[in-house]
């Protein structure tokens, strides 16, 4: 073997247990901050007080934004590598289906943390959640009570889903994983100390409050290709059919054969370079126009 497979093969059996160590962790600060949080009421400044008040409320906070973001960066890269070897060509559609579900479960559980920071950023993505839903022909106004409402309440779901009930969900769904790439002590070590460092080094940004007077709100960094699609066209072609389309591909792939399979596969990979070049002319849009 040479050393590039070596490296290759290393870093394959590594990240997995890096990723569920980060899982760990983001799990145990999450804890910590779930009986700080408030979700009724000013939200905003039951954040503030975590951050600026509790003792080392701040850390915490840190700590489990990180480990959230490295654990669902490192679950894309390895369905992503999986997707590129063409490895659902092997696996059973429920096999495959499990993965992707569980990854999009992820990003949307980081999207209801991301609400649930109650500032400006926090209440503009969870009233464009609200929007989007209500598009939908006729279910529309009950579906997006299902996720999330206006008033004092209007944390309260998102609070709900974030902190049990997609925890539980994921860590059911990805229980195969957990006990195959289950991180030894050096795994959990390496995480801790990275993220402790991370925490320590680079504190959290500054919340907007929600009556702030912003002209331009970004979104979280996965979702700003849709926040540019939603500048040009329709809230529901932008937020509901395109990525539901993208996702129920996505799941179907180890149901197609043959040239078929070949020719969608392309098609996937354009796909996501595209929305990766709407997430990137967003990004320096918002850096360069300020």
């Amino acid at each position: 073997m040479s050393d590039i497979q070596f490296l290759k093969s290393d870093l394959s059996l590594a990240l997995p247990r890096l990723g569920l160590a980060s899982l760990f962790l983001c799990l145990i600060s999450g804890l910590i901050l779930l009986f700080q949080y408030r979700p009724m009421g000013n939200v905003f400044q039951s954040v503030e007080e975590i951050t600026t008040l509790i003792p080392y409320g701040w850390f915490f906070r840190q700590i489990h934004y990180g480990s959230g973001q490295v654990f669902v960066i490192i679950m894309l890269l390895h369905t992503l590598d999986h997707f590129l070897k063409k490895r659902y060509r092997t696996y059973s559609f429920y096999q495959w289906s499990l993965l992707i579900l569980s990854l999009f479960l992820c990003f949307f559980t980081l999207f209801t943390g991301f609400i649930l920071k109650g500032d400006k950023e926090g209440v503009f993505a969870g009233y464009i959640l609200l929007n989007i839903l209500r598009e939908i022909p006729m279910i529309g106004d009950i579906l997006s009570g299902l996720f999330i409402r206006t008033g004092e309440s209007s944390m309260l779901l998102p609070y709900l889903y974030h902190c049990f009930f997609l925890p539980l969900l994921i860590i059911f769904l990805l229980r195969d994983h957990i006990r195959l790439w289950f991180p030894s002590d050096r795994f959990v070590f390496l995480a801790t100390i990275g993220l402790f460092l991370y925490a320590l080094l680079f504190g959290p940004g500054i919340d907007i409050p929600p009556e702030a007077d912003v002209k331009d709100i970004k979104g979280p960094w996965f979702l700003l290709g849709i926040q540019n699609l939603l500048r040009l066209i329709p809230p529901l072609w932008a937020g509901l059919v395109i990525p539901g389309l993208f996702m129920g591909i996505f799941f179907i792939m180890p149901l197609l054969k043959g040239k078929v399979s070949v020719i969608i596969h392309y098609i996937l990979v354009f796909s996501g370079t595209l929305y990766v070049a709407f997430m990137v002319a967003e990004y320096l849009r918002d850096s360069l126009f300020q």
